[in-house]
């Protein structure tokens, strides 16, 4: 037996506070001493698995929360130290909406800005494997650039997923850059993308009144809901015909 015990490798502290830590089932005060255990070890490894509490959700919504809103204050508490860690597990994690609070928390609003618009071009349209995390990154963004930085989101109306392409219409009619009218008319246009992104693309053009270039190459289904109004833009016909 002893010969067996030489030859299992020891887990460390780190592993140990991970274990507990990441265990959903587990009771409250279970996880929670492992997270003052791994704050208490204060280093990048300790850290790395420490914001691994941000990636699933526990048994009990309610204590789930409070467990993940507590670590934002901790996180806060602990400053500098921590923002390596937090900006790595933004960039490699799919949920990172607490991640991006906590830095927020830490970090002046240019730099985590700056941060994320890096980090948003990381994530191509193309990936499928993102898609949580682009729509964070767009969420975030989208309250804190100015319109003449609305071109960011632009590639991700085609985005691999709607739900990325969604998030991102509401992102462009949010900044209200007239700069952005023509992909937002793009994809109205043929069968590129669902009528669920479509009809959303389209209203707002409508909303803002902008022009629906191209109209004649718009969807069948939305040309039968809009017509062109005098300055080009829009106009939905139950509107037309309410007057």
């Amino acid at each position: 037996m002893g010969l067996f015990d030489n030859l299992v490798k020891k887990k460390t502290p780190v592993e140990k506070a991970k274990k507990d830590l990441t265990e959903p089932y587990a009771q409250p005060d279970v996880r929670r001493a492992a997270m003052n255990k791994l704050i208490e070890l204060g280093t990048e490894e300790a850290y790395d698995a420490l914001l691994k509490r941000f990636t699933f959700n526990s048994n009990g919504h309610i204590a789930d929360e409070e467990e993940k809103r507590d670590l934002v204050e901790e996180l806060h508490r602990i400053g500098a130290a921590v923002v390596p860690a937090l900006k790595r597990f933004i960039l490699s994690e799919k949920q990172v909406g607490f991640g991006i609070t906590s830095l927020s928390r830490i970090l002046s609003k240019e730099e985590v800005t700056q941060f994320l618009v890096d980090a948003l071009k990381q994530r191509e349209p193309l990936d499928h494997r993102s898609t949580e995390a682009k729509r964070a990154f767009i969420l975030a963004l989208a309250d804190r650039l100015s319109a003449d930085q609305a071109n960011v989101f632009v590639p991700y109306l085609d985005d691999h997923h709607d739900d990325v392409q969604y998030q991102a219409v509401e992102a462009l009619e949010r900044m209200k850059s007239p700069t952005t009218a023509m992909a937002l008319a793009a994809v109205c246009k043929g069968e590129s993308h669902s009528p669920r992104i479509q009809r959303r693309a389209a209203l707002v053009l409508a909303t803002l009144e902008w022009p629906a270039t191209d109209f004649e190459a718009w969807s069948s289904e939305l040309k039968d809901e809009y017509i062109l109004g005098r300055k080009g833009a829009p106009v939905k016909k139950s509107a037309v015909r309410g007057n």
